[in-house]
């Protein structure tokens, strides 16, 4: 599932059910790049989603999360088996880092992890929600740049616009709480 977060972050993150009814973050990527990068370009050319395929054994299999604007195209890939996340080109243990921090996504040379760091991975409930992972590491709030505003953008509508600045100021207040 990936999720706007902020005027520059998309956060995609991974997560499975425990028998318990606990919910366990396998990786959540925070992808930052300039406000609105997310909605750039022909509307037509945005795109995201996830596959995933079970093993013969009934277990979790790979799942790869994806999204896509114009021609640009992020991708998470996560391993159950292995515990290895794949972003981009390069591969990290997830053992060792559940979140990671991607930057300049949108920038001339690229996606570049800048940093990788890890949480409790065990949430309440059935699902994760980004301001627990917040409140678990606090250091992620100002990588979010909440003090940016979510830019005008004449290939949108106002009222899209208008929608998408309120949603991301209404997060990123939560957010600011629940630290």
């Amino acid at each position: 599932m990936s999720l706007r977060v902020s005027a520059s972050v998309v956060v995609t993150t991974i997560a499975h059910n425990e028998a318990d009814g606990t919910s366990i973050l396998d990786v959540a990527v925070f992808w930052r790049g300039t406000p609105g990068w997310f909605t750039a370009g022909d509307p037509g050319g945005q795109s995201g989603g996830w596959t995933s395929t079970g093993l013969p054994d009934g277990r979790p299999g790979p799942e790869i999360h994806f999204i896509g604007v114009d021609g640009l195209r992020l991708e998470v890939q996560f391993d159950p088996a292995t515990d290895r996340v794949r972003i981009q080109d390069q591969s990290i243990s997830s053992q060792s880092a559940n979140v990671i921090l991607v930057d300049d996504v949108d920038g001339t040379a690229g996606p570049r992890i800048v940093e990788t760091m890890r949480v409790e991975p065990r949430f309440p409930g059935r699902f994760v929600d980004i301001d627990t992972v917040v409140r678990r590491h606090p250091a992620l709030f100002p990588f979010l740049r909440c003090e940016m505003r979510f830019p005008d953008q004449p290939q949108h509508s106002p009222i899209e616009v208008a929608t998408w600045r309120q949603m991301t100021d209404v997060t990123c207040a939560r957010l600011r709480d629940a630290r």
